[in-house]
């Protein structure tokens, strides 16, 4: 495979078959917190334990692809989330569920990062953050095929076979990774790789932890929207599961739209600033957090749908342009380094954020204050961002 566009194609569709499953799991938590017996705090957790394989996984599958190449950690990443999966839908107790997730979750961690490093070794500068943000629509638009598919799914065969079928498409992704993709050769001006150095260059850097810092939050945020919206409108607003999974739908489908979008404002209208995109993206999550947390049985579609909009584009919309904006920072000998540092802090807020929300959620009698109470971090979130110095885009 040696067209960028194909390539493209092909990260664009391992991006988006990786995070069906897992991103799908929500959509249908309300029938494994019925067949497990869980609290809302666990069934609110999924997301957490998947994504505590990235925390421990993003960062040395960056430097791995940074070393050796990206084909080998996109295979593995892939099998790895497959093998999870299949073993997720075999679970007969909630701590071995999360356990198996977590596997699940360390092969995206391995994933993520390498396809971030291809699709920049594959593009010019001046198309970067586009180009992530391309790929990067594969979390919200994975997690878009999740909601839809899975509950009809799961109410026809049980929770249990959507997760199998999930797992199966993953598996099938990965063997054609294996027989199409093939790394780009390095330039022949290129430096050699100095593992070690660009690994001690990237925890050195002051602007990737802030970034990193800032994005932990942003990241839980996202995955309390995403985590907690079925739940929410199910049992509070009380919405019918089919409708209220349609919502994630809507908020998953604009998250990827938002993810093009903002990279394009990003590179084109900005001239390759990300910082004021990030700012954008954050007040816009401020504003969904507030507006969940004014909302009542008596609200329907003309209140939901934009909100539910609003809550994919600007919660989940930022993702391609922080990776662009950590990749840039670290310069392309340590891209895949930097982007593992970053993944690997933001999974950590993944993890933390939600099952913290849940608890918030019954320690307050509801859901009114602990929306509000995710405002005031991601303004937090924002602080983060303000003595981060970017450095200028490329004119290539």
């Amino acid at each position: 495979m040696s067209n960028r566009w194909a390539v493209l194609a092909l990260i664009m569709a391992a991006q988006t078959m990786a995070n069906v499953g897992p991103l799908g799991i929500p959509s249908i938590a309300p029938l494994i917190r019925e067949k497990l017996d869980l609290s809302v705090a666990q069934a609110g957790s999924f997301l957490s334990a998947y994504y505590v394989g990235p925390v421990l996984m993003s960062l040395p599958a960056g430097w791995l692809a940074d070393r050796w190449g990206v084909r080998g950690a996109m295979i593995l990443g892939q099998a790895l989330i497959a093998l999870g999966l299949f073993g997720a839908a075999a679970a007969s107790s909630f701590p071995l569920l999360i356990g198996i997730l977590v596997l699940a979750g360390a092969g995206y961690g391995v994933l993520n990062p390498t396809t971030t490093k291809a699709g920049m070794a594959w593009f010019p500068p001046r198309q970067r953050a586009t180009i992530v943000g391309l790929k990067q629509m594969g979390l919200p638009f994975g997690g878009a095929l999740g909601a839809l598919v899975m509950p009809p799914l799961a109410l026809a065969l049980g929770w249990r076979s959507a997760v199998a079928v999930a797992a199966a498409v993953v598996g099938g992704l990965a063997l054609l990774t294996w027989a199409l993709y093939r790394d780009l050769p390095d330039p022949p001006t290129a430096a050699p790789a100095r593992g070690q150095t660009a690994f001690w260059m990237v925890m050195g850097n002051r602007d990737l932890w802030l970034v990193g810092s800032s994005t932990l939050i942003f990241a839980g945020v996202q995955t309390v929207f995403l985590a907690f919206l079925v739940l929410y409108l199910h049992d509070i607003i009380h919405i019918p599961l089919v409708t209220a999974a349609e919502y994630l739908v809507a908020a998953q489908v604009s998250g990827s739209i938002g993810r093009v979008v903002f990279g394009m404002l990003s590179d084109r209208l900005f001239g390759g600033r990300r910082r004021i995109v990030l700012t954008i993206a954050g007040l816009g999550s401020i504003a969904c957090s507030l507006g969940l947390s004014a909302t009542t049985p008596g609200n329907g579609p003309p209140l939901l749908i934009p909100l539910a909009v609003s809550i994919g584009f600007f919660g989940v919309g930022w993702n391609g342009v922080q990776h662009t904006l950590m990749a840039e920072l670290a310069g392309p000998r340590a891209a895949g380094t930097a982007v593992g540092l970053g993944l690997a802090i933001s999974s950590l807020g993944v993890t933390v954020c939600p099952p913290v929300f849940g608890l918030v959620t019954e320690r307050l009698g509801g859901f009114g204050g602990a929306w509000v109470a995710l405002a005031v971090g991601m303004a937090l979130g924002l602080l983060l961002l303000i003595p981060v110095r970017e450095r200028p885009m490329l004119a290539t």
